[in-house]
C-alpha cells in the first residue's frame, strides 16, 4: 500500500505538543532553515495529515468513545466509568488526548501555510499542497466544533510562551471559517483521479465534506436552515463529477479495506485514513479497525479482536432480514471449534441478538502478516460515495421536498443494500407448514430448484418436531420458488415452503411525502453508515440524541435478556450535557480565558 505519511522522519519537523497554545518545543526545526525543497514540503504536509491516524482520532476514538449511540453498547459488563458508558469527568484522558491532537494538527497546518510559499518548487505542486493543508486545518476545526462547540480559533502559529489565554470563539464563527477555507482549498487541490490511492485530499473529497459541514450548520445547534441549499450544491458537484460510484457489493467495500486494496474501479471510498505495517512484521502506524470493533476472537494468528461494541436489538431490528447490510454490519456468527476445526463460524440463533458484535471490518479477511494483537493495518473510511448520495437527498428534500432525483439516489443505496442488482431474487423466508414427528436430531434442510444457487439453512427441533429454520445464506438469482425438503434426523413429516424477495422490494413510493421521506433518509443513513463514526453526529444535528438514548435505555431494560441488562448503562447515563464533550480540565487550568461547556 502506498503510504502518504512515510516520506521522512516526522520527528525532524514536528514533535508532540503538550498543550496547543505553548510555544514550539526546543527540538523543532526552525522554519527559516526548512521549507526550501519539494521534499521539505512533502514531509511537512505528511505531518499535517499524520494527526488523522492517531489512536485519539481515527485510530480508534472517533468510531468508539466519541460515537456512543443507539447501535451498540460496551460488551464489557464490568465497565462502569468512561466514555463508552457516558460516565466520565473533564479529566478523561481520551478527551484530553483528542483535544491536543486536533490542535496539534492546527498548529502544524498554521506553520505549513505560513512558510510554504518560501519553497522553490513547481507552482502547481505548491498550490496543491497548500490546498490540502488549508483543508485539513479547516477539517480539524470542524471536528473540534462538532465535539466541543465553541473553541478557540487560531489561524497563526504561536510565537510567544506568554500566549496561553484564548477565549472560546462562537461556533458559528468557527463554522464560517471552516466553510470559507474549504471552498478556497477546493480550487487548489488535485482531482480525484490524480492518485491511485484515496488518502489524499482531492476536489471531490472537499466537496463531499463541505456537504457534511453545511448539513451540520443547517441542524443543531446553529439551525441555519439556509445551509441545506449549500449542502445540496456540494453533494451534487460530487455526483455530477462522475468519478465515484457505488460498489455493487456492499460487503466488498469493507473486505477491500481489510485486504489492503484500493477500489480504483468504483472509488466509492473517497477518503480513508491509512494504516500500515512494514513488511518485516513490525508496526509502522496501525489503528484499531477490526481489533477493537470486530467479531471477538482470541486467536492472534487468525485475527485477534476485543469485540467491544455489541449490537442493540434496536439496530438489528432497523433492517429488513433481506437487507444484506444487516448481516455484514452485525456479525451473524461468532468463532468456535466445530468438528475439530478452530475459528469455524458458529451462527447465532434468531433470539441471540445482544450476543452479536459490530462486524463491518473482519480480521479473517486481513492479508498483511503477521497479524498484531491489538492493532491492524485496516484503513478507516472518513467519506464514502453512499454518504454523499444520502446527504444530497436529505438536503434536497429540505429545499424542494421529495424530488425524483433524490428518490433515485436513495433507491440506489437501498438496492445495493438489498443486493438486488448483484443477487437478483433471494430467499426471504422459509415457513414451516408441518413440524413432523420423531426427530431425535435436527434434520438437514435441502433447497433445490428455482434456478438459483447458494441458499443454505439449518433446522432446530423441539419435542421431536422441527420448530425453526434459520437461513444461513439466502442464495442468488432465483427465478421461481425453490423446493424445501428435509432428510435425516430419524423423524418424518416436516414440510416447509420458501418465499422469495421481489426485485421491487427496495423501491420507494414516488408519491412519498416530505416528512416520510425525511424519516426514510434518516433510517437509510443509520443502516448504511453504521459503525462509521457518524451516528451520534447525525442524532445531535437532528436534535434527537438525548431522546433516542433515553428510549434505548428503556427498550433494553424491558426487552434484553437478564444477562444483558447492563447494556442500558451507557444510554441511561446520557444527559443534555452529552451532546458535547467537556473541554479538558488541563486546558481549563492553563487557559484562564476559556469557558467550560454547560453541564460539565
Amino acid at each position: 500500500m502506498k503510504k502518504l505519511y512515510i516520506l521522512l522522519s516526522l520527528g525532524l519537523l514536528f514533535s508532540s505538543c503538550k498543550k496547543f497554545l505553548e510555544t514550539e518545543p526546543t527540538d523543532f526545526v526552525s522554519p527559516g532553515n526548512y521549507f526550501k525543497t519539494e521534499t521539505d514540503i512533502n514531509t511537512a504536509l505528511a505531518g499535517v495529515y499524520d494527526v488523522l491516524g492517531k489512536t485519539g482520532t481515527y485510530g480508534r476514538s472517533f468510531y468508539v468513545e466519541f460515537d456512543l449511540n443507539d447501535q451498540w453498547f460496551d460488551s464489557r459488563s464490568t465497565v462502569i466509568t468512561g466514555m463508552t458508558v457516558n460516565n466520565y469527568t473533564t479529566s478523561e484522558a481520551t478527551v484530553n488526548t483528542t483535544w491536543e491532537l486536533l490542535y496539534d494538527g492546527v498548529k502544524r497546518a498554521n506553520i505549513f501555510l505560513e512558510n510554504v510559499d518560501r519553497a522553490e518548487i513547481d507552482t502547481r505542486k505548491k498550490n496543491i499542497a497548500k490546498g490540502e493543508a488549508m483543508f485539513l486545518r479547516a477539517y480539524y476545526y470542524f471536528l473540534l466544533c462538532n465535539y466541543w462547540g465553541d473553541v478557540p480559533l487560531r489561524t497563526t502559529s504561536v510565537t510567544s510562551a506568554k500566549e496561553v489565554n484564548f477565549k472560546n470563539t462562537p461556533s458559528a464563527q468557527v463554522y464560517d471559517f471552516v466553510v470559507t477555507e474549504m471552498e478556497k482549498a477546493a480550487d487548489l487541490v488535485d482531482i480525484s483521479t490524480a492518485y491511485s490511492y484515496n488518502s489524499r485530499i482531492t476536489k471531490t473529497v472537499v466537496w463531499g465534506i463541505l456537504a457534511r459541514v453545511n448539513l451540520k450548520m443547517a441542524g443543531a445547534p446553529l439551525n441555519k436552515t439556509e445551509r441545506y441549499a449549500e449542502a445540496r450544491k456540494w453533494a451534487k458537484m460530487v455526483i455530477d463529477d462522475g468519478k465515484h460510484k457505488l460498489n455493487p457489493d456492499y460487503e466488498n467495500v469493507f473486505i477491500k479495506m481489510c485486504r489492503d486494496e484500493y477500489d480504483t474501479q468504483y472509488r466509492e471510498s473517497m477518503w480513508e485514513v491509512e494504516f500500515n505495517k512494514i513488511s518485516t512484521g513490525g508496526q509502522e502506524e496501525e489503528g484499531s479497525v477490526g481489533s477493537i470493533n470486530g467479531i471477538a476472537n482470541s486467536d492472534r494468528t487468525f485475527g485477534y479482536s476485543y469485540g467491544v461494541p455489541r449490537v442493540t436489538q434496536k439496530y438489528f431490528d432497523s433492517f429488513e432480514p433481506t437487507d444484506s447490510r444487516r448481516d455484514w454490519n452485525i456479525g451473524p456468527y461468532s468463532y468456535g471449534t466445530v468438528n475439530g476445526v478452530a475459528n469455524s463460524r458458529v451462527y447465532f440463533s434468531p433470539t441471540q441478538i445482544y450476543n452479536r458484535f459490530s462486524a463491518k471490518w473482519r480480521r479473517e479477511y486481513e492479508t498483511a502478516q503477521p497479524k498484531n494483537l491489538g492493532t491492524t493495518p485496516i484503513n478507516f473510511p472518513i467519506l464514502r460515495y453512499a454518504d454523499v448520495l444520502l446527504m444530497f437527498a436529505e438536503a434536497d428534500n429540505e429545499v424542494n421536498g421529495p424530488t425524483q432525483e433524490a428518490i433515485d439516489y436513495v433507491e440506489m443505496v437501498r438496492k445495493r443494500g438489498y443486493a438486488i442488482d448483484l443477487k437478483g431474487r433471494i430467499i426471504k423466508t422459509i415457513n414451516i407448514s408441518a413440524g413432523g414427528s420423531g426427530y431425535t436430531a435436527a434434520p438437514t434442510v435441502n433447497i433445490s430448484g428455482g434456478g438459483g444457487t447458494g441458499a443454505t439453512a439449518v433446522a432446530t427441533i423441539s419435542n421431536g418436531s422441527v420448530n425453526a429454520i434459520n437461513i444461513i445464506s439466502r442464495g442468488a438469482k432465483f427465478t421461481t420458488v425453490p423446493t424445501i425438503t428435509f432428510s435425516g434426523g430419524a423423524g418424518t413429516g416436516a414440510a416447509a415452503t420458501a418465499v422469495l424477495t421481489e426485485l421491487t422490494d427496495a423501491n420507494i413510493d414516488r408519491s412519498i411525502s416530505k416528512p416520510v421521506f425525511k424519516e426514510l433518509i434518516r433510517a437509510e443513513r443509520n443502516r448504511e453508515l453504521g459503525y462509521e463514526g457518524l451516528r451520534k453526529f447525525d442524532l445531535v444535528r437532528w436534535g434527537e440524541y438525548l431522546s433516542t438514548m433515553e428510549n434505548l435505555a428503556t427498550e433494553i431494560r424491558l426487552g434484553a435478556p437478564s444477562t444483558y441488562k447492563f447494556a442500558a448503562t451507557g444510554a441511561a447515563n446520557v444527559t443534555s450535557r452529552d451532546v458535547l464533550v467537556p473541554i479538558p480540565s488541563r486546558e481549563i487550568m492553563l487557559n484562564k480565558a476559556i469557558i467550560q461547556n454547560k453541564g460539565w
